[in-house]
C-alpha cells in the first residue's frame, strides 16, 4: 500500500501483530526512583552553584560601590542621596561640581557667596546682610537710633521684631513693605528698580540690594540637615534649591527629597523650620537637575505640588514638548547646561529682584467645607517660565518700540492667563521713559470674566499697595453712564481700568473725543481675544470722530468726512494692544499677530504669528494641564419616530426639522434616560475621585433642556436613595415659562416629573433655592454640590479644578467653542490624573480636529484677502435693489446727521430712513410677492391632493420649485448684506481702503439690513408624533492621525446664496420616507447617514449628474442612475453593513425607493439634514 506521498505504507496486519517488551511494574518503579534521585541531586547542585554566583556578584558590586563611593579612603565624607534605595553618596560626586558651577556663575554676576555658619537658624535670616542693607540703603540714621536705644542687643532686638513680622505677614510682604520697630519706625527691606533715571537717591538704594547664595546651608541647629543652595535678598531667604545631576539622579529625586526630608514641621520633635514654612520662609523651592527644573511654593510633605519651570523643547517638526533644549555650544567648544537659563537670565540680579517686586503674590480664594464653614485658601504664586518670559518680552518690546504696537500671547487654556494679565497690566503702568514720562497713561483691560476683576484687584494691590490703582467699570454702582465713568477714570489717571467687551467701545469713544485725553497713550489688554467684537468698536468710533471734529466740520466736504471716518476704523496710533487667548481665530492673528519680518507686509510667505506662545501640547506634557481627549468617549443617541395622525398641511422642511430636533431633545424619555446614564456613570467612575470631592458638568442644548434636566435629576435621586449624596445646581440666563419648558408627551410619563403649569416661571434663583442667591461659581465649590447643569454658561473662563467629568448633550458650533468647553476639565488638582467626557451628540472626528488645530499652537498658511469686501459688494450690486441715486441720497443724509450731532442738534434719522426706503420697499415687496406665490401654489397642491389629481400635484410642486429658487436668491442678498457689514468692519481695521464711497456703502448696508423683512418662524404641528425606540450606544470612531495639522482659514466672500427655497413638506413625509426604506427598527440617524453617503458616492459620476440635471425623473431612471446607486450601496457596505445588506438582499423593492430618494437629493443638490441645530 502506497501513501499520498508515494511511500510504501506498513500493512495493518503488521502493526496489529507487532510485539515489543516492557519491564514489570516493580522494575518500572525502581527505574523511576533512581531517576528521581539523580535529578534531585543535579537540581541541588545547580541551586548551590547559582547561589554562589549570586554571592560573587554581590561581592563584586559591593567592592565596586565601595571603590566608587569612598575611593580607597574609608574616611570620605558621605551625604544623603535623596533617594532611599541609593542611600548615601560621597560629597565629591558630580553634583558637587554642578553646584560649584552655578555658584561661580552667580558670583560672576554680582551675587555674594555666603557661609552656613553665619546663618541664623532660629530666625531664618542672614544677619550680616540685614545690617549692611540697612546701613547702605540710606537708613543708617535709623540704625543709629536703634543702637542708642538697645546698645549691644540691637541686632537681636531687630531680628526678633523682624521674625515676628515675618510670622504674621510673610516674606513677600515684609520684603516689599518692610516692617516697623519701636525707636525708628519703618525699616524698608528692599528697593525696587527705579522707573526712570531721574532720582539718584532711588538708584543708589536700588544698587544697595544684596543678593547672596549660600551653599550647603544647615537649617537645623542640632542636626546636619543641609540644602544645596539657598538664595537671599538683603538677609531674607527667598529661594532654596536641591541639585541633582543626570549622571546619578533626576529632578524627580530632588522633589522626593523635598517631600520626604524637607519638612516645615517635624511631627516627632514638633519643631517648625522657619526657612521651610509657607509664607514665613523661602518663597519658592527649586528641584533642579542639569536638564530640567521643577518648583514648589509650599512644602507639605507628600502633598507637596511641583510645577515645571522649563523653557520647552522644540523638535524637528516645530512641536514644542516639555523639558529644555540642549545647552548652547560655547566658544571654547564645551556645551552649556540645558538649565543655564536659570543663572544666566532668571538669577540675573535685576531680573531676580523684579520677580519679587513685580511678580510674586498670594492668591486668595474662598473655600467651604462640608459643614458650610468658609475660609480663605492662600496660594503663593511664583511665575511659571512661560509667564515670566511673556511679560518680560512684551515689556521690553514696548519699551523699545513705544506705543502703537500689537502683541498676541497664544497661551493654552488653563495656563494661568489671569496672573499673566495682572503682571502685564502692572508693569505697563510702571513703564516710563528715562525723563519720567509714562509710556502708557492708563491700561484698559477688556474682559467678559467677572472673576478676573477680583483676581486682578487682589494681585495688583499686593504688588502695588497704592490706593486707586485699579477701577472696574460696570462693577460700580453709579448713576453715571458708562462713558462718563470711563472718561472720569481715564481723566483721573487711574492706572488700570477694567471694562467688558460691551463697554470697550465707550472707552475708545472717550479716548478719541475727549480733548483732555488728547496726546495720552493707552495700552489695551484683551482677555480671550478670540471673542472680541472686531466690528462694534469701529462703529462707535464713527460717532466719536464726528463729535471730535467740531472745529473742522464746517470746512470738510462729504467725501473728506467719509475718508476720515474710514481712517478712524484703523487702530489709533496712541494705543497698543495686548491680546491673550488659547484659541485664536484667523482674524485674531490678522488683527493682533506680527509677521516674522515686520518690515514687510503680511503675506502668505510672511504670515502674522503670535508674539509669544505656550502651547497646549507643552502644557500637557509639563503636567500643568490634563489631556482631556484621553478621556473623550463619544456616544450615539438613537431615536425611532413615527407619526400616527395624518398631516393636514405641509410646512417648511427646515422648520419641521428644527421642531423634530427640539421634540426629540426635550422628550421625557430622552432626558430621563440620559439623566439615569449620567448619574450611574458619575457614581461608578467619578464620585469617589479626589477623596470624594470630584465634580461634573452637564452641557445642555438650551435653557428648556437645562430646566428639564434639573427636574429629572432631582426626581431620580429622590427615588433612588443610594444617590442621595449627589446635589446638583443649574445655570442659565433670564427666565423661562412652563409653556416654553413643557413637552406634549409629559402627561404620558410616569411620576409626573415634568408636569408644570404653563404660566409657571423658572429662573436660576428659583431652581437653586438652597444657595439663597449666592454666586454659582462659589456655591458650586461647596463640597455637597457635585453636578452643575449649564445652558450657555460657564463653558469658557470657568476655573474649577475639581471638575473631573463632563456630559455633553449639545452640538457645539465651532472648533474654538469645542476646545474652550472641554478645557474646563483640564485644570490640575491633587489626585486628579484623568477626566471623562461623555459626548452624546458631537462628531468625534470634528472634536479631534478642533484640538489638533490648537495642540501645537494655531497658525495660518494663507493671509486674509482684503478684496473679499469688493467681491461681496459686487454680488450685492447685481441684485439691482438700489442704485447710485440711493447711495448719493444716503451720503448727504448721513453727512447732515453727523453735522447735527456735532452741533448738538437732533440727528436727521428721518432723512436716513428715507434714503434707504427705496431698496427696502423693493426687497420687501418682492419677498411678499414670492411668498404669496408659494402659498398660492401650495393651495393648488392641497386642492389637487384632495381630488387625487397626481398631475395637478406635480404641476404645483414644479411652480413652487421656481418660486423657491427666487426666494433663495433674494435671501442670499440679505445674507450678503450681513456678511459685508461684518467683513468690512473687520478688514477696515487691517487697511485704510482709501475709498470714501465704500465707507458710505458700509453704513448704507448696515441700516438697510435692519429694515429688510423678518419672518416669524412657522409653527409646526407635531401632534401624533410617537417615540417608538430609544437607545444610547458607544459610537465607534477613527482615532488614526492623518499627519496633517489643521490651519486657520481666512474670511471668504461666501457663496452668495441664501437657504434653499425650502418647499413645504409633511412632517410625516420626512419621517415615513426613510422608515419606508428601512423600517422603524433602524435608528433614524443611521438611515440619514446611509442615504447621504449613497447620494454622495453616486454624485461622483459626471455622467449620472448630467443625466439627473438634464432629464425628468422617468427618463433618469432609464439611464445610469439605478446602476450607480446600486454600486454606491455596495461601496457603503463597510460603514453601513446592516442597511446596505437589507437593500441589496432582503428588500429588493427598497432599492427602487432608494434610487427615487437619491434622484431628489442629487437634483436639489443637498443632503438630508435632521440635525439638532
Amino acid at each position: 500500500m502506497l501513501g499520498s506521498g508515494g511511500l510504501k505504507r506498513v500493512p495493518n496486519e503488521f502493526a496489529l501483530d507487532f510485539r515489543f517488551g516492557l519491564p514489570s511494574n516493580t522494575e518500572q518503579a525502581l527505574i523511576k526512583e533512581a531517576l528521581d534521585h539523580e535529578t534531585s541531586r543535579i537540581d541541588a547542585l545547580i541551586q548551590k552553584k547559582t547561589r554562589f554566583i549570586e554571592l560573587l556578584k554581590e561581592k563584586r558590586q559591593a567592592l565596586i560601590t565601595h571603590a566608587v563611593t569612598k575611593g580607597l579612603a574609608p574616611s570620605v565624607k558621605m551625604k544623603d542621596s535623596g533617594v532611599k534605595w541609593i542611600g548615601q553618596v560621597p560629597e565629591h560626586w558630580e553634583e558637587k561640581y554642578f553646584q560649584q558651577y552655578i555658584i561661580d556663575r552667580l558670583v560672576e554676576q554680582g551675587w555674594e557667596l555666603g557661609d552656613t555658619k553665619h546663618y541664623d537658624t532660629e530666625r531664618a535670616v542672614y544677619p550680616e546682610d540685614l545690617v549692611n542693607w540697612i546701613k547702605l540703603s540710606g537708613q543708617q540714621e535709623k540704625w543709629d537710633k536703634l543702637e542708642r536705644l538697645n546698645g549691644a542687643k540691637t541686632l537681636d532686638v531687630l531680628m526678633e521684631r523682624l521674625g515676628k513680622t515675618l510670622e504674621k505677614q510673610g516674606t513677600v510682604q515684609v520684603l516689599r513693605h518692610g516692617f516697623s520697630i519701636a525707636g525708628c519706625g519703618l525699616i524698608e527691606m528692599t528697593e525696587a528698580a527705579p522707573e526712570d533715571k531721574r532720582n539718584e537717591t532711588v538708584i543708589s538704594r536700588y544698587q544697595a540690594n544684596i543678593l547672596r547664595v549660600v551653599p550647603e546651608l544647615k537649617y537645623h541647629p542640632a542636626r546636619e540637615f543641609a540644602i544645596d543652595l539657598v538664595l537671599f535678598i538683603n538677609g531674607l531667604p527667598v529661594a532654596t534649591a536641591e541639585l541633582k545631576t543626570d549622571f546619578t539622579q533626576s529632578a524627580e529625586a530632588a522633589m522626593d527629597q523635598y517631600r520626604n526630608d524637607r519638612l516645615p514641621y517635624d511631627p516627632k520633635t514638633r519643631r517648625k523650620e522657619p526657612l521651610l514654612t509657607f509664607k514665613r520662609g523661602a518663597v519658592v523651592h527649586f528641584a533642579m537637575s542639569d536638564s530640567e527644573i521643577m518648583m514648589a511654593t509650599k512644602l507639605d510633605g507628600e502633598r507637596t505640588f511641583f510645577l515645571p519651570f522649563n523653557k520647552g523643547r522644540e523638535d524637528e517638526t516645530g512641536t514644542v514638548h516639555a523639558g529644555n533644549p540642549l545647552g548652547e555650544i560655547k566658544p571654547d567648544g564645551s556645551q552649556e547646561y540645558p538649565v543655564a537659563y536659570f543663572w544666566e537670565s532668571v538669577c540675573q540680579p535685576a531680573a531676580w529682584l523684579r520677580i519679587f517686586h513685580s511678580f510674586v503674590y498670594v492668591e486668595k480664594k474662598d473655600v467651604v467645607d462640608i459643614q458650610g464653614n468658609w475660609s480663605k485658601k492662600e496660594t503663593l504664586i511664583f511665575p511659571r517660565f512661560h509667564q515670566w518670559t511673556a511679560v518680560n518680552q512684551m515689556l521690553a518690546d514696548a519699551r523699545k518700540n513705544g506705543v502703537g504696537m500689537t502683541y498676541l500671547a497664544d497661551h493654552s487654556a488653563g495656563s494661568g492667563k489671569t496672573s499673566t494679565i495682572s503682571w502685564t497690566a502692572h508693569d505697563l503702568v510702571k513703564l516710563r521713559e528715562d525723563n519720567g514720562d509714562a509710556v502708557f497713561n492708563s491700561v484698559i483691560i477688556v474682559t467678559d470674566r467677572n472673576v478676573l476683576d477680583g483676581q486682578l484687584q487682589d494681585a495688583v494691590k499686593q504688588i502695588d499697595h497704592q490706593f486707586g490703582v485699579i477701577v472696574a467699570i460696570d462693577r460700580q454702582k453709579s448713576s453715571k453712564s458708562k462713558s462718563k465713568q470711563l472718561s472720569e477714570a481715564l481723566l483721573a489717571g487711574t492706572p488700570i481700568v477694567v471694562v467688558t467687551i460691551q463697554t470697550f467701545p465707550y472707552a475708545m469713544e472717550a479716548i478719541i473725543t475727549d480733548k483732555a485725553l488728547k496726546g495720552k497713550n493707552f495700552a489695551v489688554i484683551i482677555d480671550e481675544a478670540h471673542n472680541s467684537q472686531t466690528g462694534s468698536t469701529a462703529a462707535k468710533l464713527q460717532a466719536a470722530l464726528g463729535m471730535s471734529g467740531q472745529g473742522t466740520m464746517s470746512t470738510m466736504t462729504v467725501d473728506e468726512l467719509l475718508e476720515q471716518l474710514q481712517k478712524s476704523r484703523a487702530r489709533p496710533d496712541n494705543i497698543s494692544y495686548f491680546a491673550f487667548t488659547g484659541t485664536p481665530k484667523h482674524s485674531t492673528l490678522m488683527l493682533f499677530g506680527r509677521s516674522a519680518d515686520p518690515t514687510k507686509p503680511a503675506s502668505d510667505d510672511n504670515p502674522p504669528v503670535a508674539f509669544h506662545q505656550y502651547t497646549m501640547r507643552q502644557a500637557i506634557e509639563e503636567k500643568f494641564i490634563l489631556d482631556v481627549l484621553k478621556g473623550y468617549v463619544p456616544y450615539k443617541t438613537a431615536f425611532n419616530l413615527s407619526k400616527q395622525l395624518e398631516d393636514r398641511k405641509r410646512v417648511s422642511g427646515k422648520a419641521a426639522k428644527r421642531a423634530l430636533a427640539q421634540w426629540m431633545t426635550l422628550h421625557p424619555t430622552n432626558v430621563t434616560q440620559k439623566v439615569q446614564f449620567i448619574i450611574e456613570h458619575f457614581t461608578k467612575n467619578v464620585a469617589h475621585r479626589l477623596d470624594g470631592k470630584a465634580k461634573a458638568m452637564v452641557v445642555t442644548s438650551s435653557r428648556a433642556a437645562a430646566i428639564r434636566y434639573k427636574k429629572a435629576f432631582d426626581s431620580y435621586i429622590e427615588q433612588h436613595s443610594e444617590y442621595g449624596f449627589i446635589h446638583s445646581l443649574v445655570a442659565f440666563s433670564g427666565k423661562m415659562t412652563g409653556k416654553q419648558v413643557m413637552h406634549q408627551d409629559d402627561g404620558k410619563f410616569k411620576d409626573d416629573v415634568f408636569i408644570v403649569d404653563q404660566n409657571e416661571e423658572f429662573t436660576e434663583q428659583s431652581m437653586n433655592p438652597d444657595i439663597q442667591g449666592q454666586d454659582l461659581r462659589f456655591a458650586f465649590d461647596r463640597p455637597e454640590y457635585r453636578v452643575l447643569l449649564v445652558a450657555d454658561k460657564f463653558q469658557t473662563g470657568f476655573d474649577q479644578p475639581k471638575l473631573v467629568a463632563m456630559y455633553v448633550d449639545k452640538k457645539i458650533a465651532n472648533h474654538v467653542e469645542i476646545v474652550q468647553t472641554f478645557s474646563r476639565l483640564n485644570r490640575m488638582a491633587p489626585g486628579k490624573d484623568e477626566v471623562f467626557i461623555i459626548d452624546f451628540v458631537n462628531d468625534p472626528n470634528n472634536v479631534r480636529q478642533a484640538f489638533a488645530t490648537y495642540d501645537n499652537g494655531a497658525h495660518i498658511d494663507e493671509v486674509q484677502d482684503l478684496n473679499v469686501v469688493y467681491e461681496i459688494k459686487e454680488r450685492l450690486d447685481e441684485h439691482g435693489l438700489y442704485d447710485e441715486k440711493d447711495l448719493a441720497a444716503f451720503k448727504e443724509a448721513r453727512f447732515k446727521t453727523i453735522r447735527d450731532i456735532t452741533h448738538t442738534k437732533s440727528p436727521q434719522h428721518k432723512a436716513l430712513y428715507a434714503a434707504t426706503s427705496g431698496a427696502t420697499g423693493l426687497y420687501n415687496d418682492k419677498m411678499k410677492m414670492l411668498r404669496d406665490g408659494m402659498a398660492t401654489w401650495e393651495a393648488a397642491f392641497e386642492k389637487a391632493r384632495a381630488k387625487g389629481d397626481e398631475a395637478g400635484m406635480r404641476s404645483a410642486d414644479h411652480h413652487q420649485d421656481e418660486y423657491a429658487e427666487q426666494i433663495k436668491t433674494l435671501l442670499g442678498f440679505k445674507s450678503d448684506l450681513g456678511r459685508f457689514c461684518r467683513t468690512y468692519s473687520y478688514i477696515a481695521q487691517l487697511i485704510d481702503f482709501g475709498d470714501p464711497e465704500l465707507e458710505n456703502f458700509a453704513a448704507f448696508a448696515k441700516l438697510l439690513q435692519k429694515r429688510l423683512l423678518h419672518e416669524a418662524p412657522e409653527t409646526v404641528d407635531l401632534t401624533g408624533l410617537v417615540l417608538t425606540g430609544f437607545d444610547i450606544n458607544a459610537r465607534p470612531e477613527n482615532t488614526e492621525d492623518n499627519g496633517e495639522t489643521p490651519v486657520l482659514q481666512p474670511t471668504g466672500a461666501g457663496g452668495g446664496g441664501g437657504v434653499a427655497g425650502d418647499k413645504p413638506k409633511f412632517v410625516k413625509e420626512i419621517i415615513d420616507r426613510l422608515n419606508s426604506l428601512f423600517g422603524e427598527a433602524t435608528p433614524l440617524q443611521d438611515q440619514v447617514a446611509f442615504v447621504n453617503q449613497v447620494k454622495s458616492i453616486t454624485g461622483e459620476s459626471d455622467v449620472v449628474m448630467a443625466q439627473v440635471e438634464s432629464n425628468t425623473r422617468e427618463q433618469a431612471m432609464k439611464g445610469n442612475l439605478p446602476g450607480a446607486v446600486q454600486q454606491a450601496v455596495v461601496r457603503a457596505l463597510s460603514s453601513h453593513q446592516k442597511l446596505a445588506t437589507q437593500v441589496l438582499k432582503s428588500d429588493r423593492q427598497g432599492m427602487t425607493a432608494l434610487v427615487d430618494v437619491v434622484y431628489d437629493l442629487l437634483r436639489e443638490g443637498k443632503d438630508i439634514d435632521l440635525d439638532m441645530d
